[in-house]
């Protein structure tokens, strides 16, 4: 029978070969264990990542869908919380100047005239609300504000009232201020853009539009109406006439609470907008589920087989580790002895 010795330097060598051999599989297999997903790819798939690709590409699609419904989400409760600003306003005010059947003294009249003029300041700031630099309600125009604010308006206004001696003139030139094609509102009042904002696609079959502009009609309905309310803060309107601004005040009353329902089918428009971004966003969750099921599918390891693995591995090195201190104690002088 032959023997086939092997020197000390290359016992060692090989030792530590094994030994970086099994280390590295001890490497892999706790990482399959801890993420549950194969190490090597490559090996799994064979070397075809078609399929894995498009996985992985429709994953990355889904990330940039789901920032779109999140901040259509956002931008669709800014846009219903600046429209209850503005309902709100609208009926408290509303609410205020109707008492004025009932005042006699124009003090009262003014402090009814101030408030409105606070509910405008208000109406008109909630409008121009951005969400994320955008503002809401300036349709294409996102950069700039959708109105000059309640102040800018009111004095406009009054310079196109001023010298009028009746509530009907006073409201008329209001009406004309605002309605007009091409008038005071349209080039002084409204600063955003008449071509609403494009479609936001949200996934593969749907998108949002989102065209409710601070000119839609209910908006510049009831900001006409905050408007000529606010006049009344003015005490030399009529010259001071208690009777004609008693008048303004309960018509423009009437006017607010007569109106308000524009106010509340635009906050349904909105609501139902908001409505479909959560639909979408449920969509998306489940596309977004399915694909990480097909991908886990590819790359997935059987936990126990690995967990048993890693436990004959660890094993193997400890084995491993045991020889070599074992032969590193071996010498011929220790034999000889």
């Amino acid at each position: 029978m032959s023997f086939v010795s092997i020197g000390d330097l290359s016992r060692g060598y090989a030792l530590r070969t094994q030994n970086t051999e099994v280390k590295a599989r001890i490497s892999r297999l706790g990482q399959e264990v801890s993420t549950g997903l194969t190490a090597d790819p490559a090996a799994r798939l064979r070397g075809d990542f078609r399929a894995l690709g498009g996985i992985e590409r429709g994953l990355k699609v889904m990330d940039s869908y789901d920032l779109a419904t999140k901040e259509a989400a956002f931008a669709t409760e800014a846009m219903q919380h600046a429209l209850g600003q503005l309902h709100q306003a609208a009926n408290k005010m509303s609410s205020s100047l109707m008492t004025a059947a009932n005042m006699f003294d124009a003090r009262t009249i003014d402090v009814l005239g101030a408030d409105a003029k606070v509910w405008l300041d208000i109406s008109a700031a909630a409008l121009n609300a951005q969400v994320g630099g955008r503002t809401l309600f300036a349709g294409a125009a996102t950069n700039g504000p959708a109105l000059a604010t309640g102040p800018e308006i009111l004095a406009e206004v009054q310079a196109a009232v001023a010298g009028l001696t009746s509530a009907q003139d006073v409201l008329d030139a209001v009406d004309l201020w605002f309605d007009t094609p091409g008038g005071g509102f349209e080039t002084l009042g409204y600063l955003g853009s008449d071509t609403p904002v494009g479609p936001v696609r949200l996934n593969d079959r749907s998108s949002l539009t989102l065209d409710v502009t601070a000119s839609d009609p209910g908006i510049r309905t009831a900001l006409r109406d905050m408007v000529a309310g606010a006049l009344l803060s003015d005490d030399t309107l009529f010259g001071g006439d208690l009777t004609q601004r008693k008048a303004l005040a309960i018509a423009v009353g009437e006017r607010l609470l007569t109106n308000s329902g524009n106010l509340t089918v635009l906050q349904g428009e909105v609501g139902t907008a908001q409505a479909q971004v959560e639909t979408i966003r449920t969509e998306n969750a489940s596309s977004r589920q399915m694909l990480e099921l097909a991908r886990l599918d590819m790359l997935a390891v059987d936990p126990y087989d690995a967990a048993s693995e890693l436990k004959a591995a660890e094993t193997q090195l400890e084995t491993i580790y045991a020889v070599t201190a074992r032969l590193s104690r071996l010498s011929l002088v220790d034999y000889l002895r």
